[in-house]
């Protein structure tokens, strides 16, 4: 029995989940809008949610001029940025979380991502859906 067990493991070992996490949170950022099956979808909000809400805590002091930030403001950047970097490798992709996505879901008491359903998958049936960003325009 799985009693308290929490996260689907997909068929995969751990450090390919934990790869597997990782890209689809840096293609969502990128992108604001990816699709994928329904229980991926739904599994990827314990990971993307955490790392939004990392770049939102800080998005008022990001939108200080860098001179102009304390010592105690730059050190708490500096840990919301390597806390994303846990799960988000990409340099460019972590620039736009805390430069753009980060303070406009700063208003957000959470709930960053809207998942839709999209129907199922022509292979295979699986059920669909679309994950995107809540409140962003997509390109």
């Amino acid at each position: 029995m799985r009693h308290q067990k929490s996260g689907r493991k997909f068929g995969r070992q751990s450090d390919h989940r934990r790869a597997l996490w990782s890209n689809m949170v840096s293609s969502l950022l990128d992108s604001e809008r990816i699709q994928t099956t329904d229980t991926k979808a739904k599994e990827l909000r314990q990971f993307a949610e955490p790392v939004i809400a990392w770049a939102t805590s800080v998005s008022s002091i990001m939108l200080k001029d860098a001179a102009a930030r304390t010592s105690d403001e730059r050190l708490q950047v500096v840990h919301a940025i390597r806390m994303a970097q846990r799960v988000v490798k990409s340099r460019d992709i972590l620039k736009k979380l805390f430069d753009t996505i980060g303070p406009q879901m700063a208003n957000r008491p959470g709930g960053y991502l809207r998942i839709i359903k999209a129907g199922h998958r022509h292979g295979d049936a699986a059920p669909m859906a679309i994950v995107e960003l809540v409140g962003m325009a997509v390109r």
